[in-house]
């Protein structure tokens, strides 16, 4: 197989080339091998694309796959990200509650420190004050009469239905 040495110009004409040194001049014999041409140690299908990929189309798989994965590890981040602002508004939302809780909680213990809530308590267990008389019903007792509303009928007891006391006030007594 014979290649030429002379470049094509953008017109179409050859221009002479200077060939390299050491080499045959031109129009001389190119210089010839000792034996055969020797295959490909690749052999006949070792420059076809592994797979039907080449190079370029490998590369560009891989590269995508590597976008996919940076693009993934984002998502992540920002669904982690998400995740853990709606835990802090939960956690604010139980804080604020504690802390009414406590607020209480102190109010509490002030009117359970308080002289009169001391005193009033005391009464219930029989402690008053001097000249005071304790008294309790016995066990048992029967309940005291109803007191009779101001305004009722003596006799009523003042014990009345809804109806009655609607009749009553549409139509008087």
């Amino acid at each position: 197989m014979v290649v030429s040495r002379v470049p094509r110009s953008s017109l179409g004409s050859p221009e002479p080339v200077e060939p390299p040194p050491g080499s045959a001049p031109p129009g001389g014999d190119p210089p010839q091998n000792d034996g055969p041409e020797k295959p490909d140690p690749r052999g006949p299908l070792g420059r076809m694309p592994v797979a039907g990929l080449s190079r370029r189309s490998l590369s560009i798989v891989v590269g995508v796959i590597v976008v996919a994965w940076i693009v993934l590890i984002f998502a992540r981040a920002v669904a982690d990200s998400a995740a853990s602002s709606g835990k802090a508004d939960v956690l604010r939302q139980q804080t604020a509650a504690a802390a009414s809780r406590l607020l209480a909680a102190e109010h509490e213990l002030e009117i359970i420190q308080s002289p009169d809530y001391l005193a009033l308590q005391a009464r219930a267990y029989g402690y008053g004050r001097a000249g005071e008389r304790a008294f309790a019903l016995e066990a048992g007792a029967p309940s005291p009469r109803p007191i009779t509303p101001l305004g009722a009928e003596p006799g009523s007891g003042g014990r009345s239905t809804p109806l009655e006391d609607w009749l009553d006030l549409l139509f008087g007594p």
